[in-house]
């Protein structure tokens, strides 16, 4: 983990590129120690059992194409209750497993917006594999107070933009931080 003293524990949202179902566990397990409110596709609530896991590790049931409008409240309740929220931006995983990232989802940045709470970036630097060491870093937080009060269907596309050219810088910086680490560890 790089950067974590830049994650704060105060109400934001949280993102993240995303290989695996396995990343909500990872930043679970290296962040989120006590709440993991993410969004997760209906698809995964099919089973009793993972209904239930869901729903008790505090997962937010999204239908990708149709989210309801309760869902939305959901997320801003828990916002405004002081809550971090990990979603990913991309909207579904990276099946290729490259650096590229698909166009972002608009909903991290409107509800950052709604809330009046940062954007937390989070980067994994590759699909992770076993036996291999990943890294995931902390980017500086996003602050969109400059859209406060602007309308959400004018601004929405360009802070999905904002967040994702920081991402973008983000995974830039992560590859030369791995770069260095990397060739420290082979001499």
């Amino acid at each position: 983990m790089l950067n974590k003293e830049k994650f704060s524990t105060e109400s934001a949202i949280i993102c993240c590129n995303h290989y695996a179902s396995s990343d909500v566990l990872v930043v679970a397990n290296k962040l989120l120690k006590k709440d993991l409110n993410v969004l997760a596709k209906s698809e995964l609530f099919k089973g009793k059992f993972s209904s239930w896991f869901l729903t008790k590790m505090g997962a937010i049931k999204v239908n990708r194409g149709t989210p309801e409008v309760s869902v939305h409240k959901e997320i801003l309740r828990r916002l405004k209750a002081g809550k971090q929220i990990l979603i990913f931006p991309e909207g579904t995983r990276n099946m290729a497993g490259t650096h590229d990232m698909a166009d972002f989802k608009s909903g991290a940045g409107v509800y950052a917006m709604k809330a009046k709470v940062p954007i937390i970036p989070l980067m994994f630097h590759h699909q992770g594999k076993p036996f291999r060491k990943n890294y995931l870093i902390v980017g500086d937080p996003i602050d969109l107070s400059d859209y406060y009060g602007k309308n959400m269907h004018e601004v929405k596309d360009e802070v999905s933009r904002l967040l994702h050219d920081k991402m973008e810088a983000l995974h830039t910086e992560l590859d030369e931080k791995v770069a260095v680490l990397t060739a420290k560890r082979k001499k």
